[in-house]
């Protein structure tokens, strides 16, 4: 077992969809320490399901209550080891 600690930069977009039908996607990223690629990327989706915060802001002049939100990564680099 490693006990070496990687920092990796997790690129993400959340996509809300509104109950009238409309739809946005903020994008945003994170730094996670984790000790693999697949570590990484079970704590963000950890955190997105359940934190009582969103990993996201909701849009910019949205108004109303959200239907859903569907959240996708979209990149995973490795920053830093130590």
């Amino acid at each position: 077992m490693s006990n070496w600690q990687l920092d990796y930069r997790v690129k993400y977009h959340v996509t809300f969809q509104h109950n009238d039908g409309r739809t946005e996607a903020v994008t945003d990223s994170a730094s996670i320490e984790a000790r693999s690629l697949e570590e990484a990327e079970a704590i963000i989706l950890h955190q997105y399901e359940h934190n009582g915060f969103p990993l996201a802001a909701f849009p910019d002049g949205w108004h109303g209550e959200i239907k859903n939100e569907k959240l996708e990564i979209d990149e995973i680099i490795k920053v830093w080891e130590y």
